[in-house]
């Protein structure tokens, strides 16, 4: 559920990303050892690290995509959701390909004047902006119906969810945007994995919280 234009911008930049990897191992002597900091540096990376925005981007992309399987509703409904993905989707392309940029900028020896803790913060407070911009839009959403019957919402459930799914949305966004660049730079991705867990089973439990509660009646005048 993306809309196709991001998609296919999305699936350009991840193609440019892995042939980028590619050609910066074919330049090395031996791939096992990256170096981080510039030809001749001791200190290298895992060659399994210029993968990691690729692979996250695919990750996104997959997730995204996958919710067509598990949402539909008519064309009216299906489109402002899609709009959404894309917009996430093409964030999350500008992020890890800035990212892998980065990161194979300084293994080439360019790039070391920018502090890679200053750049992190930077990304840190960019993208709890933008956490905190979409997730206004999420309780604006129409709603669509779930593909399996014991996952069907009904309006009130899924309106009363969608409210809290953006709440919550925001305050993961204000989180990263403020928490983050307070952390050290080896503590930040760890620490935005366990907040990125965290968001995820909470707003599950919600929706499975908001199943059990019977929708109030109707008011008729």
């Amino acid at each position: 559920m993306i809309d196709r234009k991001s998609l296919w911008i999305s699936l350009l930049v991840l193609s440019a990303m892995v042939a980028a990897d590619f050609w910066r191992l074919s330049l090395l002597p031996d791939w096992h050892h990256v170096p981080a900091e510039g030809p001749g540096n001791s200190y290298t990376l895992p060659v399994f690290m210029l993968f990691v925005p690729a692979l996250a981007l695919l990750f996104t992309m997959a997730v995204l995509f996958a919710r067509k399987w598990f949402r539909s509703g008519p064309e009216e409904a299906v489109q402002p959701w899609r709009h959404w993905h894309g917009l996430v989707l093409l964030f999350n392309t500008v992020i890890t390909a800035s990212a892998q940029a980065f990161i194979l900028a300084r293994s080439l020896g360019a790039l070391q004047s920018v502090d890679r803790l200053t750049l992190s913060h930077v990304i840190s407070v960019v993208t709890g902006i933008f956490m905190m911009l979409v997730g206004n839009m999420v309780p604006k959403l129409p709603r669509l119906s779930a593909r399996f019957r014991h996952a069907q919402l009904d309006p009130w459930q899924w309106n009363r969810h969608l409210r809290f799914a953006g709440k919550l949305m925001v305050v993961f966004g204000l989180v990263i945007a403020v928490g983050m660049p307070l952390l050290p730079l080896e503590v930040v991705r760890p620490a935005m994995l366990g907040l990125t867990l965290a968001f995820i089973a909470v707003s599950y439990w919600h929706r499975a919280k908001v199943k059990r509660e019977p929708s109030p009646p109707a008011v008729t005048l």
